[in-house]
């Protein structure tokens, strides 16, 4: 996606036309950061971006961690410099005074970032933005620029044509549970129907269903492809296979098919490898098609599951967001998966990744992380 976009720094409306495409949505009240990296004499490219709650930082002990946090992230790759974003409604003049919330915070977070450089710090609201200081006049008008600007720019227009869409909002990436009612009461009771069966299973009927199941599961995989035609999948289908995810060696294939694009038997030590690669590096991205459908089926299951039955569906979608860059979606389904069940391992562990700031193996650089407290 980056190589497709072009960015100009010295262009404010270009920069913040981008930089909510790599969280998903328009952040609010928010200190965002995007890193631009130098990884050859002479060649630009974006890097990391991360995203903070004015409110967290309000607090100077945790402005104090989450920007050494960002610093030390930033230090791993070849940063060159960086772009301070501001999030607020406040107004210009109360920002540039430090009379408003998000003054305060902008004003202590640049004095201690090693890449704090007013000229490439912006300002945004819901309806106007502006450099802090602009490098060159003219630039920007007192009053800033109208939002409505940055949906013209081409960096917009390539990102909605390579697919890219926002959410209203934060919340807005959270997995829907809105399946039609009849359908989701299929699903529960199909879900109910699978779990009394895994549990009745001896050793060769497990292994014969656990075969049987990630059939099931490849066949949605091939309908999901765009192009592929076909019904929508159908509901006792769903519920089955949001139960079966609770079979560990059933889901563990289920993760690696959908960050590596390649099915395994149940307990191939192929899945660990997997799981190791998608951290060291070993592991690419499989084609956009693929993960497209792993999350369009994953969504579904989540969809359609019981209360307190999506659990591991949610974390496998976490995953796969977490896999492809996307931290802020990654974050979300997370915090809704733990909610969801409190004790689902896979969830944890995705935490676990996102409170270090981990990124994907094919990631270094750049990446998405979200590097808040918690």
């Amino acid at each position: 996606m980056d190589d497709a976009i072009r960015i100009r720094l010295d262009r404010p409306h270009d920069l913040l036309a981008y930089l909510p495409y790599r969280f998903g949505y328009v952040p609010t009240e928010s200190l965002a950061v995007l890193a631009v990296l130098e990884p050859e004499p002479g060649t630009l490219a974006v890097g990391l971006a991360a995203r903070l709650d004015l409110a967290d930082l309000a607090d100077p002990q945790l402005l104090v961690a989450a920007r050494a946090g960002v610093v030390a992230q930033m230090a791993t790759d070849p940063t060159a410099l960086a772009v301070t974003v501001l999030y607020t409604d406040a107004g210009f003049a109360d920002v540039r005074a430090g009379t408003a919330l998000g003054g305060r915070v902008l004003a202590a977070w640049l004095d201690g970032f090693p890449y704090g450089d007013p000229t490439l710090t912006l300002v945004a609201s819901r309806t106007r933005f502006r450099c802090l200081e602009c490098a060159e006049q003219p630039c920007c008008p007192d009053d800033g620029h109208p939002v409505e600007r940055l949906a013209e720019t081409a960096v917009a227009a390539g990102m909605v044509l390579a697919g890219e869409a926002l959410a209203e909002s934060r919340e807005g990436l959270a997995c829907p549970r809105d399946a039609e009612p009849g359908r989701a009461r299929t699903a529960a009771r199909a879900a109910r129907r699978q779990l009394a069966a895994m549990d009745a299973h001896d050793v060769e009927q497990r292994s014969r269903w656990r075969t049987r199941t990630l059939d099931a599961f490849g066949r949605l995989l091939a309908q999901a492809v765009p192009g592929a035609g076909g019904s929508p999948p159908g509901a006792a289908v769903l519920g089955r296979l949001g139960a079966a995810l609770a079979d560990p060696l059933v889901r563990d294939v289920v993760v690696a098919w959908c960050l590596g694009g390649r099915r395994y038997g149940p307990g191939s030590p192929h899945v660990l490898e997997v799981f190791e690669g998608v951290v060291a590096g070993a592991l690419r991205l499989p084609d956009r098609e693929h993960l497209d459908a792993a999350t369009a089926v994953l969504a579904q299951i989540a969809r359609h599951a019981p209360p307190g039955g999506a659990g591991y569906a949610l974390a496998v979608l976490g995953w796969l967001a977490w896999w492809r860059g996307e931290g802020a979606r990654a974050d979300v389904l997370q915090r809704q998966c733990v909610e969801e069940d409190p004790c689902c391992r896979l969830g944890l562990l995705l935490g676990q990744l996102l409170d270090g700031g981990v990124r994907p193996g094919w990631a270094r650089p750049p990446a998405v992380v979200a590097p808040h407290p918690r």
